[in-house]
């Protein structure tokens, strides 16, 4: 694992992102242990936003048949728990996951901050990470000409029955299936979320937005 940041200079910030260690019950300790003094930066989404997203990413891969509306898959989630792309609704359930790491690390070493600010708050956002990873460098208080990446365009595939099958594949590993599919993408026009299916990710997620100001003291005021 080390070996991925053998070509960092010494005083330089190290780090690594990965979307699976915030839903992970076991990472907040396996990352404890090694790294105790780690500082963690967690973006939430809008959880119903977030299942959406992870609904049409699942159809551009092939993991969610075409023939599965957005509505039959989180309905399905309990059934599925804890499946890839089978659950889109538990990693929305911020405040267990938040509350996980806090189990291990002290809220000083955990800056959250919302995917939303990141596009309406940019430098603002930006700056609040640099203060956090550089509290006493002059840097963090600096304007600077950083900038979040441009955001992923949804795209589909020509061929979703063959994208299908070798996401299902066993003999390719991941790196190759995705770099097959991509192949195939085009831009893909995202519909509106049905209405039904709005509101039952609003009861299903209610409480949430209280619950993070109750342990972050930040409230996110998303429309759940």
């Amino acid at each position: 694992y080390l070996k991925n940041f053998a070509e960092a200079k010494p005083k330089q910030i190290k780090g690594e992102k990965s979307p699976s260690y915030l839903v992970s019950k076991e990472a907040p300790g396996r990352i404890h242990k090694h790294f105790p003094q780690v500082k963690i930066i967690a973006i939430l989404r809008n959880p119903i936003d977030r299942a959406y997203s992870a609904y049409w990413h699942g159809r551009r891969i092939g993991a969610i048949a075409a023939t599965t509306s957005f509505g039959e898959a989180v309905q399905n989630y309990k059934v599925k728990k804890g499946k890839a792309f089978g659950d889109l609704v538990t990693a929305g359930f911020y405040s267990e996951q938040i509350s996980r790491y806090l189990n291990y690390f002290p809220i000083e070493q955990i800056h959250v901050l919302s995917f939303e600010s990141t596009l309406t708050q940019a430098n603002d956002e930006l700056h609040g990470v640099l203060k956090f990873l550089l509290p006493h460098s002059a840097i963090a208080n600096q304007e600077s000409q950083l900038a979040f990446p441009k955001r992923n365009v949804a795209r589909a595939s020509r061929f979703p029955k063959l994208n299908e099958a070798i996401f299902k594949s066993k003999l390719l590993s991941y790196s190759t299936k995705s770099r097959i599919s991509k192949k195939s993408l085009v831009e893909m026009k995202v519909p509106e979320m049905l209405d039904d299916d709005r509101k039952f990710l609003q009861e299903i997620y209610a409480g949430e937005n209280q619950a993070l100001q109750s342990i972050l003291g930040k409230n996110f005021a998303w429309n759940i």
